[in-house]
Protein backbone atom coordinates (compact mmCIF):
# COMPACT_ATOMS: atom_id res chain seq x y z
CA UNK A 1 0.00 0.00 0.00
CA UNK A 2 1.63 3.15 -0.82
CA UNK A 3 1.10 5.96 1.70
CA UNK A 4 0.17 9.55 1.47
CA UNK A 5 1.65 11.80 3.60
CA UNK A 6 0.14 15.07 4.09
CA UNK A 7 3.09 17.51 5.50
CA UNK A 8 4.82 20.63 4.92
CA UNK A 9 8.18 21.66 2.31
CA UNK A 10 11.93 21.04 2.50
CA UNK A 11 14.77 22.40 1.04
CA UNK A 12 15.80 22.40 -2.63
CA UNK A 13 16.28 21.46 -6.41
CA UNK A 14 20.19 21.23 -7.36
CA UNK A 15 21.00 22.02 -10.83
CA UNK A 16 23.24 24.66 -12.94
CA UNK A 17 22.84 27.72 -15.63
CA UNK A 18 23.19 30.60 -16.81
CA UNK A 19 21.02 33.80 -18.08
CA UNK A 20 20.44 37.24 -18.47
CA UNK A 21 21.29 40.49 -16.61
CA UNK A 22 25.16 40.77 -14.67
CA UNK A 23 25.73 42.59 -11.84
CA UNK A 24 29.17 43.12 -10.81
CA UNK A 25 29.29 43.63 -6.97
CA UNK A 26 32.24 45.42 -5.12
CA UNK A 27 35.25 47.49 -5.71
CA UNK A 28 33.22 50.60 -7.45
CA UNK A 29 30.15 49.81 -5.79
CA UNK A 30 30.55 51.68 -2.48
CA UNK A 31 27.12 51.97 -2.02
CA UNK A 32 26.55 48.31 -1.86
CA UNK A 33 28.01 48.51 1.34
CA UNK A 34 26.16 48.32 4.73
CA UNK A 35 22.95 48.86 2.96
CA UNK A 36 20.09 46.72 1.49
CA UNK A 37 19.97 47.05 -2.28
CA UNK A 38 17.24 45.45 -4.19
CA UNK A 39 18.11 43.84 -7.65
CA UNK A 40 15.90 41.76 -9.97
CA UNK A 41 12.51 44.28 -10.37
CA UNK A 42 12.78 44.15 -6.19
CA UNK A 43 12.01 40.40 -5.91
CA UNK A 44 15.60 40.31 -4.29
CA UNK A 45 17.47 41.79 -1.54
CA UNK A 46 20.95 41.96 -1.53
CA UNK A 47 23.82 43.46 1.15
CA UNK A 48 27.40 42.60 1.52
CA UNK A 49 29.24 41.77 4.99
CA UNK A 50 32.35 42.31 6.08
CA UNK A 51 34.61 42.07 9.42
CA UNK A 52 34.65 39.68 12.31
CA UNK A 53 31.92 37.14 12.58
CA UNK A 54 30.22 38.96 15.28
CA UNK A 55 30.41 42.28 13.32
CA UNK A 56 28.64 41.28 10.02
CA UNK A 57 26.40 38.68 12.11
CA UNK A 58 25.31 42.81 13.84
CA UNK A 59 24.81 44.06 10.17
CA UNK A 60 22.86 41.50 8.56
CA UNK A 61 20.45 41.84 11.85
CA UNK A 62 20.49 45.48 11.60
CA UNK A 63 19.91 46.03 8.11
CA UNK A 64 17.58 43.00 7.87
CA UNK A 65 15.95 43.52 11.73
CA UNK A 66 12.53 44.70 10.08
CA UNK A 67 12.48 41.35 7.71
CA UNK A 68 13.98 38.89 10.40
CA UNK A 69 11.00 40.13 12.74
CA UNK A 70 8.30 39.59 10.16
CA UNK A 71 9.31 36.34 8.97
CA UNK A 72 9.99 34.57 12.56
CA UNK A 73 6.37 35.91 13.51
CA UNK A 74 5.48 33.72 10.28
CA UNK A 75 7.84 31.12 11.98
CA UNK A 76 5.88 31.12 14.71
CA UNK A 77 2.51 31.24 13.50
CA UNK A 78 3.30 28.11 11.80
CA UNK A 79 5.18 26.18 14.31
CA UNK A 80 1.89 26.65 16.61
CA UNK A 81 -0.38 25.31 13.49
CA UNK A 82 2.08 22.45 13.46
CA UNK A 83 2.62 21.50 17.08
CA UNK A 84 -0.12 23.02 19.18
CA UNK A 85 2.28 24.43 21.42
CA UNK A 86 2.86 28.41 22.05
CA UNK A 87 5.64 29.05 19.70
CA UNK A 88 7.82 30.32 22.62
CA UNK A 89 7.18 27.65 24.53
CA UNK A 90 7.70 25.22 21.86
CA UNK A 91 11.59 27.13 20.85
CA UNK A 92 12.76 26.64 24.47
CA UNK A 93 11.17 22.87 25.13
CA UNK A 94 12.82 22.48 22.05
CA UNK A 95 16.46 23.79 22.61
CA UNK A 96 16.25 22.36 26.21
CA UNK A 97 15.70 18.73 24.37
CA UNK A 98 18.39 19.10 21.84
CA UNK A 99 22.32 19.69 22.27
CA UNK A 100 23.17 21.59 18.52
CA UNK A 101 25.16 23.97 20.21
CA UNK A 102 27.80 21.79 21.54
CA UNK A 103 28.62 20.58 17.86
CA UNK A 104 28.24 24.49 16.39
CA UNK A 105 30.50 25.77 18.96
CA UNK A 106 33.38 22.39 18.12
CA UNK A 107 33.06 22.75 14.20
CA UNK A 108 32.02 26.14 13.57
CA UNK A 109 32.69 28.45 16.41
CA UNK A 110 32.92 31.53 14.39
CA UNK A 111 29.44 30.82 12.88
CA UNK A 112 27.83 30.89 17.00
CA UNK A 113 29.63 34.33 17.45
CA UNK A 114 28.07 35.45 13.75
CA UNK A 115 24.52 34.10 15.09
CA UNK A 116 25.06 36.34 18.43
CA UNK A 117 25.40 39.41 15.87
CA UNK A 118 22.65 38.89 14.09
CA UNK A 119 20.17 38.41 17.50
CA UNK A 120 21.74 41.38 18.75
CA UNK A 121 21.56 43.48 15.50
CA UNK A 122 17.70 42.36 15.14
CA UNK A 123 16.99 42.48 18.79
CA UNK A 124 15.74 39.20 18.89
CA UNK A 125 16.45 36.84 21.88
CA UNK A 126 19.16 33.98 21.16
CA UNK A 127 17.16 30.71 21.52
CA UNK A 128 14.56 31.96 18.78
CA UNK A 129 17.52 33.17 16.15
CA UNK A 130 19.01 29.88 16.68
CA UNK A 131 16.05 27.70 16.13
CA UNK A 132 15.39 29.87 12.75
CA UNK A 133 18.78 28.32 11.59
CA UNK A 134 17.31 24.72 11.80
CA UNK A 135 14.38 23.84 10.34
CA UNK A 136 15.50 20.28 9.33
CA UNK A 137 16.03 19.68 12.77
CA UNK A 138 12.80 20.96 14.03
CA UNK A 139 10.83 19.12 10.83
CA UNK A 140 12.32 16.13 12.45
CA UNK A 141 11.53 16.68 15.99
CA UNK A 142 7.67 17.55 14.98
CA UNK A 143 7.68 14.56 12.32
CA UNK A 144 6.53 17.19 9.93
CA UNK A 145 6.58 14.95 6.59
CA UNK A 146 5.54 17.37 4.33
CA UNK A 147 5.64 17.14 0.67
CA UNK A 148 9.29 17.34 -0.10
CA UNK A 149 9.29 19.30 -3.17
CA UNK A 150 13.58 19.42 -3.70
CA UNK A 151 15.82 17.87 -6.84
CA UNK A 152 19.55 18.72 -7.71
CA UNK A 153 21.65 17.83 -10.43
CA UNK A 154 25.71 18.61 -10.95
CA UNK A 155 27.76 18.62 -13.91
CA UNK A 156 31.64 18.06 -14.75
CA UNK A 157 33.22 20.52 -16.75
CA UNK A 158 33.40 18.35 -20.31
CA UNK A 159 34.92 20.06 -23.23
CA UNK A 160 33.89 23.92 -23.35
CA UNK A 161 30.48 23.25 -20.73
CA UNK A 162 32.51 24.48 -17.56
CA UNK A 163 31.98 22.51 -14.20
CA UNK A 164 28.32 23.82 -12.85
CA UNK A 165 25.92 23.02 -9.63
CA UNK A 166 21.86 24.38 -9.58
CA UNK A 167 19.37 24.02 -7.60
CA UNK A 168 15.54 25.29 -6.96
CA UNK A 169 15.25 26.01 -3.42
CA UNK A 170 11.62 24.85 -2.31
CA UNK A 171 10.86 25.93 0.93
CA UNK A 172 7.39 26.49 2.80
CA UNK A 173 5.95 29.83 1.29
CA UNK A 174 5.63 31.43 3.90
CA UNK A 175 9.64 32.26 3.57
CA UNK A 176 8.41 33.49 -0.20
CA UNK A 177 8.68 37.51 -0.85
CA UNK A 178 12.11 36.80 1.58
CA UNK A 179 14.39 36.48 -0.97
CA UNK A 180 17.88 37.55 -0.38
CA UNK A 181 21.48 37.00 -1.08
CA UNK A 182 24.21 37.53 1.21
CA UNK A 183 27.69 38.11 0.12
CA UNK A 184 30.56 37.58 2.28
CA UNK A 185 34.46 39.61 2.45
CA UNK A 186 36.26 37.25 4.81
CA UNK A 187 39.55 39.04 6.27
CA UNK A 188 41.50 36.76 4.28
CA UNK A 189 40.15 37.94 0.93
CA UNK A 190 38.06 35.02 0.22
CA UNK A 191 33.98 35.76 -0.87
CA UNK A 192 31.19 33.80 -0.34
CA UNK A 193 27.73 34.51 -1.89
CA UNK A 194 24.69 32.82 -0.46
CA UNK A 195 20.47 32.25 -0.51
CA UNK A 196 19.74 32.76 2.59
CA UNK A 197 16.53 33.75 3.99
CA UNK A 198 16.37 37.32 6.46
CA UNK A 199 18.26 36.24 9.82
CA UNK A 200 19.36 32.71 8.79
CA UNK A 201 23.40 32.34 8.08
CA UNK A 202 22.52 30.88 4.74
CA UNK A 203 20.74 28.11 2.83
CA UNK A 204 23.32 27.11 -0.30
CA UNK A 205 25.89 29.18 -1.54
CA UNK A 206 29.34 29.28 -3.09
CA UNK A 207 32.84 31.11 -2.68
CA UNK A 208 34.98 32.99 -5.18
CA UNK A 209 37.50 29.51 -5.20
CA UNK A 210 34.79 27.69 -6.65
CA UNK A 211 34.11 25.88 -3.89
CA UNK A 212 29.65 25.82 -4.01
CA UNK A 213 27.34 23.26 -2.01
CA UNK A 214 23.47 22.10 -2.82
CA UNK A 215 21.53 20.40 -0.17
CA UNK A 216 18.23 18.01 -0.43
CA UNK A 217 16.54 17.11 3.17
CA UNK A 218 16.59 13.32 3.55
CA UNK A 219 13.90 12.77 6.60
CA UNK A 220 13.93 8.99 5.99
CA UNK A 221 17.84 9.08 7.08
CA UNK A 222 18.76 8.81 11.32
CA UNK A 223 19.08 11.44 13.03
CA UNK A 224 21.31 12.93 16.21
CA UNK A 225 20.14 15.62 18.25
CA UNK A 226 23.83 16.71 19.27
CA UNK A 227 24.98 16.67 15.72
CA UNK A 228 26.08 19.34 13.24
CA UNK A 229 22.58 20.53 11.74
CA UNK A 230 22.19 21.85 8.27
CA UNK A 231 22.55 25.24 8.16
CA UNK A 232 26.04 25.59 9.68
CA UNK A 233 27.26 22.84 7.54
CA UNK A 234 26.52 24.28 4.75
CA UNK A 235 28.07 27.35 6.03
CA UNK A 236 31.27 25.37 6.90
CA UNK A 237 31.49 24.07 3.14
CA UNK A 238 31.47 27.24 2.11
CA UNK A 239 34.52 28.70 4.09
CA UNK A 240 36.87 26.26 2.69
CA UNK A 241 39.74 26.71 0.70
CA UNK A 242 39.24 23.50 -1.82
CA UNK A 243 36.70 21.28 -3.22
CA UNK A 244 39.23 18.43 -0.89
CA UNK A 245 38.94 20.49 2.18
CA UNK A 246 34.78 20.85 1.65
CA UNK A 247 34.77 17.07 1.10
CA UNK A 248 36.80 16.36 4.26
CA UNK A 249 35.42 18.79 6.25
CA UNK A 250 31.44 16.83 5.42
CA UNK A 251 33.23 13.62 6.04
CA UNK A 252 35.02 14.40 9.63
CA UNK A 253 31.55 16.05 11.53
CA UNK A 254 28.95 14.56 13.30
CA UNK A 255 25.27 14.95 11.27
CA UNK A 256 21.95 16.02 12.82
CA UNK A 257 20.25 15.20 9.79
CA UNK A 258 19.55 13.44 7.18
CA UNK A 259 20.16 15.03 3.52
CA UNK A 260 22.17 15.07 0.73
CA UNK A 261 25.02 17.47 -0.10
CA UNK A 262 26.36 18.57 -3.65
CA UNK A 263 29.56 19.98 -3.58
CA UNK A 264 31.09 21.58 -6.66
CA UNK A 265 34.77 22.46 -7.70
CA UNK A 266 36.48 23.84 -10.57
CA UNK A 267 36.71 20.59 -12.68
CA UNK A 268 33.88 17.71 -10.64
CA UNK A 269 31.25 17.63 -8.80
CA UNK A 270 30.46 14.94 -5.53
CA UNK A 271 27.30 13.72 -4.17
CA UNK A 272 26.64 12.30 -0.35
CA UNK A 273 23.83 11.24 1.53
CA UNK A 274 24.41 11.48 5.04
CA UNK A 275 22.94 10.37 7.78
CA UNK A 276 23.68 10.31 11.42
CA UNK A 277 26.13 7.04 11.24
CA UNK A 278 26.77 7.43 7.49
CA UNK A 279 28.30 9.62 4.62
CA UNK A 280 27.71 7.43 1.03
CA UNK A 281 28.43 8.80 -2.33
CA UNK A 282 25.92 8.65 -5.05
CA UNK A 283 26.19 8.64 -8.47
CA UNK A 284 23.76 7.65 -11.35
CA UNK A 285 26.18 4.84 -12.93
CA UNK A 286 29.32 4.46 -13.11
CA UNK A 287 31.63 7.23 -15.17
CA UNK A 288 28.49 9.26 -14.99
CA UNK A 289 30.14 13.04 -15.79
CA UNK A 290 27.06 14.39 -13.86
CA UNK A 291 24.92 13.47 -10.69
CA UNK A 292 21.07 14.02 -9.62
CA UNK A 293 19.32 14.03 -6.24
CA UNK A 294 15.84 14.87 -4.68
CA UNK A 295 14.47 13.70 -1.19
CA UNK A 296 14.69 10.09 -0.60
CA UNK A 297 17.91 8.11 -0.19
CA UNK A 298 19.22 6.07 -2.56
CA UNK A 299 22.33 4.43 -1.23
CA UNK A 300 22.59 5.32 2.44
CA UNK A 301 20.42 2.46 4.45
CA UNK A 302 21.06 4.21 7.76
CA UNK A 303 17.27 4.79 8.09
CA UNK A 304 15.60 6.49 11.09
CA UNK A 305 13.81 3.93 13.27
CA UNK A 306 11.26 6.08 13.86
CA UNK A 307 10.43 6.75 10.52
CA UNK A 308 10.81 2.56 9.91
CA UNK A 309 8.04 2.33 12.68
CA UNK A 310 6.08 4.55 11.67
CA UNK A 311 5.46 3.27 8.13
CA UNK A 312 5.01 -0.19 9.53
CA UNK A 313 1.89 0.95 10.96
CA UNK A 314 0.60 1.69 7.20
CA UNK A 315 2.23 -1.26 5.52
CA UNK A 316 4.89 0.81 3.62
CA UNK A 317 8.57 0.82 3.18
CA UNK A 318 10.69 3.57 2.50
CA UNK A 319 12.06 2.64 -0.94
CA UNK A 320 8.00 2.49 -2.10
CA UNK A 321 6.64 5.19 0.12
CA UNK A 322 8.96 8.54 -1.03
CA UNK A 323 9.36 8.11 -4.91
CA UNK A 324 8.35 11.09 -6.77
CA UNK A 325 7.96 12.41 -9.91
CA UNK A 326 10.88 14.40 -10.05
CA UNK A 327 13.15 12.04 -10.01
CA UNK A 328 12.04 11.05 -13.60
CA UNK A 329 12.24 14.51 -15.06
CA UNK A 330 16.09 14.00 -14.87
CA UNK A 331 16.41 10.96 -15.89
CA UNK A 332 14.73 11.18 -19.16
CA UNK A 333 17.14 14.45 -19.91
CA UNK A 334 20.41 12.87 -18.70
CA UNK A 335 20.94 9.55 -19.16
CA UNK A 336 24.38 7.06 -20.26
CA UNK A 337 23.88 8.47 -23.55
CA UNK A 338 24.28 12.16 -22.56
CA UNK A 339 28.36 13.23 -22.95
CA UNK A 340 28.19 16.82 -22.30
CA UNK A 341 25.19 19.24 -20.47
CA UNK A 342 24.77 22.88 -21.13
CA UNK A 343 23.52 25.98 -19.52
CA UNK A 344 20.26 26.21 -21.69
CA UNK A 345 19.55 22.55 -20.98
CA UNK A 346 19.88 22.99 -17.19
CA UNK A 347 17.93 25.92 -17.38
CA UNK A 348 15.13 24.11 -19.00
CA UNK A 349 15.30 21.13 -16.94
CA UNK A 350 15.01 23.63 -13.63
CA UNK A 351 12.16 25.22 -15.33
CA UNK A 352 10.33 22.11 -15.97
CA UNK A 353 6.86 20.98 -15.28
CA UNK A 354 6.49 17.85 -16.78
CA UNK A 355 3.27 16.56 -15.19
CA UNK A 356 0.26 17.57 -14.27
CA UNK A 357 0.76 17.32 -10.47
CA UNK A 358 2.24 19.39 -7.74
CA UNK A 359 5.15 17.32 -7.69
CA UNK A 360 7.13 19.11 -10.91
CA UNK A 361 11.18 20.78 -10.57
CA UNK A 362 9.51 24.30 -10.54
CA UNK A 363 6.78 24.41 -8.29
CA UNK A 364 4.82 26.49 -5.93
CA UNK A 365 7.18 26.31 -3.51
CA UNK A 366 9.93 27.00 -5.36
CA UNK A 367 11.95 29.89 -3.65
CA UNK A 368 14.71 30.70 -6.27
CA UNK A 369 16.46 28.61 -8.75
CA UNK A 370 20.29 29.30 -7.99
CA UNK A 371 22.92 28.25 -10.68
CA UNK A 372 26.58 28.04 -9.62
CA UNK A 373 29.22 28.38 -12.45
CA UNK A 374 32.41 26.92 -11.24
CA UNK A 375 35.29 26.88 -13.66
CA UNK A 376 37.03 29.75 -14.75
CA UNK A 377 35.59 32.87 -13.02
CA UNK A 378 33.05 31.97 -10.79
CA UNK A 379 29.51 33.37 -11.30
CA UNK A 380 26.64 33.16 -8.84
CA UNK A 381 22.97 32.77 -10.60
CA UNK A 382 19.63 33.48 -9.89
CA UNK A 383 16.12 33.43 -10.83
CA UNK A 384 14.53 34.83 -7.12
CA UNK A 385 11.38 32.82 -7.85
CA UNK A 386 10.36 29.87 -10.28
CA UNK A 387 12.04 29.72 -12.96
CA UNK A 388 9.27 29.23 -15.37
CA UNK A 389 7.99 32.51 -14.26
CA UNK A 390 11.39 34.45 -13.59
CA UNK A 391 14.12 35.39 -15.59
CA UNK A 392 17.74 34.58 -13.96
CA UNK A 393 20.37 37.29 -13.18
CA UNK A 394 24.31 36.95 -12.83
CA UNK A 395 25.75 38.31 -9.66
CA UNK A 396 30.03 38.36 -10.29
CA UNK A 397 32.46 38.36 -7.63
CA UNK A 398 35.16 41.36 -7.99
Amino acid sequence: MKVILTTAVLFCVTLSACHNKTIVTGSSKKENTEQVTMLADNRLRYIELSGTPYERGFMHGKLLKKEIHEVIQLLKNDLKKNTGQEPDEYINSFIARTDYEKSILKWTPELYEELKGIAKGAEIDFNTILVHQLPDEYWIDQMALKVHKCSSIGIDKTGSNPCMTAQNMDIPTFYHGFQTVLKIKEPSGKQMMLLTVPGVLGITGMNDRGVSVNVNTILQLDNNTTGLPVTFIVRGIVSQNTQKDAIAFLKKINHASGQNYMIGGPEKVYDFECSANESTEYRPFQNSAFTYHTNFPVVNKDYSKLMVEWLKKYGGTIEETFKCQRFPSFEKRFNKETKSISIDQVKEVLSSRDNNTPDVISNSNTYSSIIYKLSGTPEFIIAPGKPHEVDYITIKFE
